[in-house]
């Protein structure tokens, strides 16, 4: 990729490395991940971290593989931050307009607000709490 298409390309999607994310450490949160009524896995977000892993019910059926940010079925994940798989859901301030003097909200706000459907997967992102 040329160095213009890369920062074109970078102000169209939110990326974790921006430094005006906000990171709510106190802020938990659970959604689910399905596929048409699969309930493929559980990310959840508790003190600064982000945990995956998969549903019984996935982890049984042999004909959808798994997320190649998550390639075992048995392990769960975890990270300081969210994986390109959720955060590209996330518009970013450009995408939105936001002007560079208003307030961020935290990652885990943008993703209950935009994370549930995304024309890049057929993937759904549900918050539970």
């Amino acid at each position: 990729m040329t160095q213009t298409f890369k920062k074109v390309f970078a102000r169209l999607f939110w990326s974790e490395s921006q430094n005006e994310m906000v990171l709510a450490p106190n802020n938990e949160a659970t959604f689910n991940v399905n596929l048409g009524r699969l309930l493929v896995g559980t990310l959840l977000y508790s003190d600064g971290m982000w945990y995956f892993n998969y549903s019984d019910e996935f982890k049984l059926q042999n004909r959808i593989l798994p997320l190649t940010n998550f390639p075992s079925k048995e392990k769960e994940y975890s990270s300081k931050e969210l994986w390109p798989f959720f955060a590209s859901r996330i518009p970013s301030n450009a995408q939105l307009q936001i002007d560079k003097d208003t307030p961020q909200e935290d990652i885990v706000t943008l993703l209950r607000r935009f994370g549930r459907r995304t024309v890049a997967n057929p993937y759904e992102l549900l918050a539970v709490q």
